[in-house]
């Protein structure tokens, strides 16, 4: 809805007085700026209220001061009044509660459940109750790691507002893909978890994740888990070899307990979100990294070496030492939010100080293009120049 405020002139009173223009153009603006929805519930809202006025008036009608109303009958009612009076009367009263100050406290959002948000205000767990108006696209308006401000009224606490977020990793709505539905906020570092073997290696996803990790602000990381399960010169890890050099890649197990003590590193005094398919071992990894956590852990189906989701919801967990990781639910694929054309080749850095024949080059079709000749004689990796290409025929 548009600010009321804008419109309200809070000079005038209605009174008995039938609408100025000015408050026709008020209520006319103010129910455009509506959904449908929230547009009905006012219109249902004016008629109960005019018919509550409607009772209260079945008395007699104004008498000049000299006239005796003792003729006049019991049931006659005044003229009805317009619906657009009760309109621009509970459209005013908005504006009066918009206008005084709701007193808020800054908490942080650890977890997600339908129509409310659980929060952290210094020591003290708070459900917040969504409005539904919230709850409506609470996957869309709110994320684990969000800085809100919250407030209680008659002993529920509601969320006013949320702060503007430091760094953001985020994915198209499945809804509706012209929404981002924000997975983390205020993160400093997002590992990319993922599996060498049950479920098997699948390097494009590390490709989505490396970009939207950039685009939102944090710091990558990738975790090879399950690294323990093949020997250190399998052909799996050197599907690993286009990503060295654009984050740091770290062989972990859970179950061995290896390369624990080299992910804490990049971990420790920090706010951190496990990220990945399902079943590649992240809440493993957690459970390994903080026992007492005893998180639920996944299978992986022996027919689509596919995990299960285990982990229903992100939620954040505090390892102590100022360290935070943020569990999330696996993914099946992986999506980018309103990425340009123009736009992707950033996100390349390899492919800086290579000249092209053409300023504008897309590197696909072109001729002289002196990424595609890299790529093709091998000075250029060219998974990743595949990757592009790939990514950019689906923008």
């Amino acid at each position: 809805m548009l600010p009321l405020r804008n419109f309200f002139a809070p000079d005038r009173t209605l009174g008995n007085q039938e609408l100025d223009q000015k408050q026709k153009d008020f209520v006319a603006k103010a129910l455009a700026a509506m959904d449908s929805n929230e547009r009905n519930k006012l219109r249902d809202r004016a008629i109960k209220a005019r018919k509550l006025a409607l009772s209260r008036m079945v008395a007699r009608p104004v008498l000049d001061e000299d006239d005796e109303d003792e003729d006049i009958p019991a049931n006659v009612k005044r003229p009805q009044k317009p619906l657009e009076e009760f309109l621009y009367q509970l459209l005013k009263e908005e504006v009066v509660e918009e206008a005084v100050p709701v007193q808020t406290q800054c908490a942080t959002v650890i977890a997600l459940h339908r129509k409310r948000c659980e929060v952290v205000l210094g020591s003290e767990r708070i459900n917040c109750i969504l409005t539904p108006d919230q709850a409506k696209w609470q996957q869309s308006q709110f994320a684990v790691g969000d800085l809100v401000n919250i407030h209680q009224a008659e002993e529920i606490w509601r969320i006013h507002s949320v702060q503007p977020r430091r760094t953001k990793l985020s994915r198209p709505d499945p809804g509706s893909a012209d929404r981002e539905r924000v997975i983390v906020a205020n993160v400093d570092v997002i590992v990319v978890v993922v599996s060498v073997k049950a479920p098997p290696l699948h390097p494009r996803v590390i490709d989505r994740y490396l970009i939207a990790i950039q685009r939102g602000g944090a710091d990558a990381v990738i975790a090879v888990n399950k690294s323990d399960l093949l020997s250190q010169d399998d052909e799996e890890f050197r599907l690993l070899d286009p990503y060295r050099g654009l984050a740091p890649i770290i062989r972990v197990s859970a179950m061995g307990k290896n390369g624990l003590d080299e992910l804490r590193t990049h971990l420790e005094g920090k706010r951190s979100a496990f990220v990945g398919h399902s079943g590649v071992g992240k809440s493993s990894l957690l459970n390994a990294l903080k026992p007492e956590l005893e998180l639920d852990t996944g299978t992986v189906s022996e027919g689509y070496g596919r995990g299960t989701h285990t982990t229903t919801s992100s939620h954040l967990w505090e390892l102590g030492g100022g360290t935070e990781i943020i569990d999330t639910p696996g993914v099946r694929a992986f999506g980018l939010f309103k990425l340009a054309r123009e736009e992707l080749i950033d996100y390349f850095p390899e492919f800086e100080g290579i000249s092209c024949r053409f300023r504008d080059c897309s590197h696909t079709v072109e001729p002289g293009c002196g990424i595609r000749a890299a790529a093709e004689d091998g000075t250029l990796n060219r998974a990743r120049f595949d990757t592009y290409g790939r990514i950019l025929a689906s923008l």
